[in-house]
Order: structure tokens, then sequence, then C-alpha cells
């Protein structure tokens, strides 16, 4: 737990702060699930399947730029952050394509 609390930059949280942090991440995710939902029509999955690709799309794509970053000069949390947006809706953009 520690070492996915490290990868996400929430070291060493009081469990409110952890519950309140994890909340936002899913009120987002859901957030962009509907937004995605409604730019998608009828390709898309709805609300809460797309809110599950945007999550496992931003923690692979999170995952994938520590394991093979290259530093800039961005501050790093807004580069994570756009990183993990930019991988969760590419993530349901690329599902709703190759979706027979």
């Amino acid at each position: 737990m520690r070492s996915l609390l490290m990868m996400i930059g929430l070291p060493d949280l009081p469990l409110l702060s952890i519950l309140i942090v994890v909340t936002m991440i899913v009120l987002t995710a859901l957030l962009f699930g509907w937004i995605s939902d409604m730019l998608l029509g009828n390709a898309g999955f709805g609300i809460m399947f797309n809110a599950g690709l945007i999550l496992i799309g931003a923690y692979a794509g999170a995952w994938l730029w520590h394991r093979f970053g290259i530093p800039t000069r961005i501050d790093a949390n807004a580069l994570r952050a756009a990183i993990a947006v930019g991988s969760g809706l590419a993530l349901v953009v690329v599902a709703a394509v190759v979706r027979p």
C-alpha cells in the first residue's frame, strides 16, 4: 500500500486525508466519464464504465511515465496530472474505436 501511495504522491497521510483524496479521484473520474459519454454519444460505454476505463488508463499512464519518464522542466505534479488525464481519456477513445 505504501508503494502505491508513494507512486501517486501521497506519502504517509492520515486515513481521513487518504479518504478525501480517493473521493476526489473517484468524483473526478465520474466527471470525466460523463464528459466522455457526452462526447462519444452512442459509441460510449456509459458513465460508470467510462470512469473505470479512465481510472485504469490514468493508472497505466502514470505508471508508464514513472517507469520510462523523460526529465522535463514542467512541474512534476502538473505533468503527472496531465499524463493521467490524457492517458485515461485516450484509453476511452481507443476502446470506443475498437469496440465491435
